[in-house]
C-alpha cells in the first residue's frame, strides 16, 4: 500500500541536490589535495637532485595557486552546508510544530523537545562532522595513489584504513544504546526544569523550591553519568585511533625509507606516501572523534521522523459551508484520547441557532471534557457531535477552527501584539473584525488604555492581570463571529463590570445566531442562558429550558444549590424592588 513520506523524510530528500553539489566539490578538493604530496615528491626527486631554482619557484607558485583554489572551494562547500542546514530547519519546523500540537491534543504529554532536535540536526548538517562523511568516500583515491607509489605502501595504507574503520563500527555499536539512554535521562531533567519554571509561583508559595532543585540535580546526575560513559568510550576510541594513525604514519615513513634503501623507491616517494596516508586516514579519525555528534543527530532524526509519522497532517477534506442551523450531540462514550476509561457518556441533546446552554455540575462531573469535545479538540470514542448534520471530525480542522470560539479555564496569550492575539495570528488580519470582537467583549476601552493600544506587545515584559487576559481571550474567542462558543468558567477572574460585559457578549452572540456553551457555577452568568445541561459523574442528568431545570422545587443535586437558590431569590426580589421604587 502506498504510504506518504513523512515531513522529515521529505525535508531530508529535498537536500539531495545540495548534497550532490557538496559531493562534487569534495571530489575536486580531494583531488587537489594531492598537490601537496606531489609537490614534495618533485622537490625531493627533481629539485634537490638538479639544484634547479627555476623548477622550485614554478612548483611553488603552482602549489600556492592550488591552495587558493582549494581554500575557495572549501569555503563554498561550508557555505552551502550552512544554507542546507537553514533550509532543512525551515522546511521541517512548521510540520514538526503541527505534529507536536497534534500529539498534545491527542493526549500524549511526552517530555521530548522537538525544537531542540530540529536545532541539533541543523547544526549537524552545517557542521564539520558531515564534511568528514563527504570526504570518506574518496579514501580509495588516496589508497590508489599509495599503490601507484609502491604496492607495499598501498597495502599498509589499506590495512590502516580497515583497522580504523572497524574501530569506528565498534565505537558505534558500543555507544548507540547508551547515548539513547542518556538522551532520555536528560529529557526527564529538562521536563522537570520547565515544569518548575512554568509553575514558579506555586513552587515558591508552597516551599517546594529546594526539594525540586534536589530532584532535578539527581536527574541531572543520572544524565551526566550516562553521558560520561558515552564520552569516555568515544574518547577512548578517539585516543586509540590517533595513536594508531600516528603509528601508521611512522610505519609508512619507515617502510618508505626501507624501500628507498633497497632501491625500490626514492626519498620523495617516502615523504609523499606519508602525507597521502595522513590525508587518507583523516576522515576516519575525524568521524571517530565526532561520533557523539553523529549519534545525537541520528537520534534526533529518528525522534522527529517518528513524531511526523505518528502524528501526520490529516488528508485534505471537503470544504463545508459555514454552519448556521443546528448542533446535535449524541455521545455514548468519550474521554481523553489515550485514556483507557471513558470520563463522560450518555449525553444527548439538540440545539438550534441562538441557543445558550449552561453546563453545570460538581467538580469532576465532566464539564471540561465536554467542553473539549464541543470545541473539536477531542473526538468521542462512540458517538458524534454534528454541525448542520455533519460530524465535527469530518470537517477540515482549520475550517472548523474558524467556526469555534474557545475560552478555556487556563487562559494563555501568545508572544505578539494584542491585535495579533485577538485575530488568532491570522496571516491576513482584518482590523474591522478585530475591533468588532473587542467591542463585543467590551474590551475596546481597556485595550485603548494600554501603552500602545492594540499594538501593545504581550510577553515582552508587559504584565496583564488575570481579568485583562481573560477579557482579551474572550475577544479572541469572538473573532470573526464563530458559530460555536465554548466558554469554560469564563468569569473566574472577572469583576462585576467584566461579568456584565460577558453577559452582554453572550446575548449579542445569541442574537446573531451563535450557539453558546457556558461551563459555570455563578448565577450571574445563568441569567444569559435559555437552556441548562446538568452533569454528574460524567453522565447527563438533565437537559431542557432553564426555567424547567432551575425550579427550586425540582432542584437536582447536580445543580449547585447556591446558583439555583441565588437565581430564584433574584427573580423573586426583582418585582418587590420595582414596586417599592414606584
Amino acid at each position: 500500500m502506498f504510504q506518504k513520506k513523512s515531513a522529515v523524510t521529505s525535508a531530508w530528500s529535498a537536500l539531495r541536490p545540495g548534497f550532490l553539489s557538496i559531493g562534487f566539490f569534495s571530489l575536486i578538493l580531494n583531488v587537489l589535495m594531492l598537490a601537496g604530496p606531489l609537490y614534495m615528491l618533485q622537490v625531493y626527486d627533481r629539485v634537490l637532485t638538479s639544484q634547479n631554482m627555476d623548477t622550485l619557484i614554478a612548483l611553488t607558485i603552482l602549489l600556492v595557486g592550488v591552495f587558493v583554489v582549494t581554500g575557495l572551494l572549501d569555503l563554498i562547500r561550508m557555505r552551502i552546508l550552512g544554507r542546507l542546514g537553514a533550509r532543512f530547519e525551515l522546511n521541517i519546523g512548521a510540520p514538526i510544530l503541527q505534529s507536536s500540537i497534534r500529539r498534545r491534543v491527542q493526549g500524549n504529554t511526552q517530555s521530548e523537545n522537538p525544537a531542540a532536535d530540529v536545532n541539533g540536526l541543523r547544526d549537524f548538517i552545517s557542521g564539520p562532522t558531515l564534511i568528514a562523511f563527504f570526504d570518506a568516500p574518496w579514501i580509495p583515491l588516496y589508497l590508489g595513489v599509495l599503490y601507484v607509489l609502491h604496492p607495499y605502501l598501498g597495502a599498509l595504507g589499506l590495512a590502516g584504513a580497515l583497522i580504523l574503520t572497524i574501530m569506528a563500527l565498534i565505537n558505534n555499536a558500543r555507544s548507540s544504546d547508551v547515548m539513547q539512554d542518556a538522551s532520555a535521562a536528560r529529557a526527564r531533567s529538562d521536563s522537570l526544569f520547565t515544569a518548575s519554571e512554568q509553575n514558579a509561583e506555586l513552587v515558591h508559595a508552597m516551599g517546594m523550591t529546594g526539594d525540586l532543585a534536589r530532584r532535578w540535580t539527581a536527574l541531572q546526575h543520572d544524565a551526566h553519568r550516562l553521558k560520561a560513559r558515552v564520552a569516555d568510550r568515544i574518547a577512548s576510541f578517539s585516543v586509540l585511533s590517533k595513536t594508531i594513525r600516528m603509528a601508521l604514519q611512522s610505519g609508512m615513513l619507515g617502510l618508505g625509507a626501507a624501500l628507498a634503501v633497497a632501491g625500490e623507491a626514492t626519498a620523495g616517494v617516502m615523504i609523499a606516501a606519508t602525507i597521502v596516508l595522513s590525508r587518507a586516514l583523516a576522515p576516519i579519525d575525524q568521524l571517530i572523534g565526532q561520533w557523539r555528534t553523529f549519534l545525537a543527530a541520528r537520534g534526533s532524526y529518528k525522534t522527529l521522523r517518528a513524531l511526523s509519522e505518528t502524528y501526520p497532517q490529516a488528508s485534505k477534506r471537503l470544504s463545508m459551508p459555514r454552519p448556521q442551523i443546528s448542533l446535535n450531540a449524541a455521545i455514548a462514550q468519550a474521554g481523553p484520547p489515550l485514556a483507557k476509561n471513558a470520563t463522560i457518556g450518555g449525553i444527548e441533546f439538540a440545539l438550534s441557532a441562538g441557543d445558550v446552554v449552561a453546563v453545570i455540575g460538581h467538580s469532576g462531573s465532566g464539564k471540561s471534557t465536554l467542553a473539549r469535545m464541543l470545541a473539536g479538540i477531542w473526538v468521542p470514542q462512540r458517538g458524534a457531535i454534528r454541525l448542520d448534520g455533519t460530524p465535527m471530525d469530518k470537517w477540515e480542522p482549520a475550517q472548523l477552527g474558524r467556526q469555534v470560539g474557545y475560552l478555556p479555564q487556563d487562559v494563555q496569550l501568545f508572544d505578539g501584539t494584542v491585535r495579533e492575539n485577538i485575530a488568532r495570528f491570522s496571516t491576513s488580519i482584518d482590523d474591522s473584525k478585530v475591533l468588532a470582537a473587542a467591542t463585543a467583549a467590551d474590551v475596546h476601552g481597556l485595550i485603548s488604555g494600554l501603552p500602545d493600544g492594540y499594538a501593545t506587545e504581550i510577553g515582552n515584559g508587559f504584565h496583564l492581570s488575570g481579568g485583562q487576559r481573560q477579557r482579551i481571550a474572550l475577544a479572541r474567542a469572538l473573532y470573526d463571529d464563530p458559530f460555536i462558543l465554548v466558554l469554560d468558567e469564563p468569569n473566574s477572574d472577572l469583576d462585576g463590570k467584566g461579568e456584565a460585559a460577558l453577559r452582554d457578549a453572550i446575548r449579542r452572540a445569541s442574537a446573531r445566531g451563535a450557539i453558546t456553551f457556558v461551563m459555570t457555577h455563578r448565577p450571574s452568568t445563568l441569567e444569559a442562558v435559555n437552556k441548562v445541561l446538568t452533569l454528574s459523574k460524567g453522565a447527563q442528568t438533565g437537559f431542557g429550558d432553564k426555567d424547567d431545570i432551575l425550579r427550586p422545587r425540582q432542584q437536582t443535586p447536580e445543580m449547585p444549590q447556591s446558583a439555583a437558590a441565588q437565581l430564584a431569590a433574584r427573580r423573586a426580589k426583582a418585582p418587590a424592588q420595582k414596586g417599592a421604587a414606584q
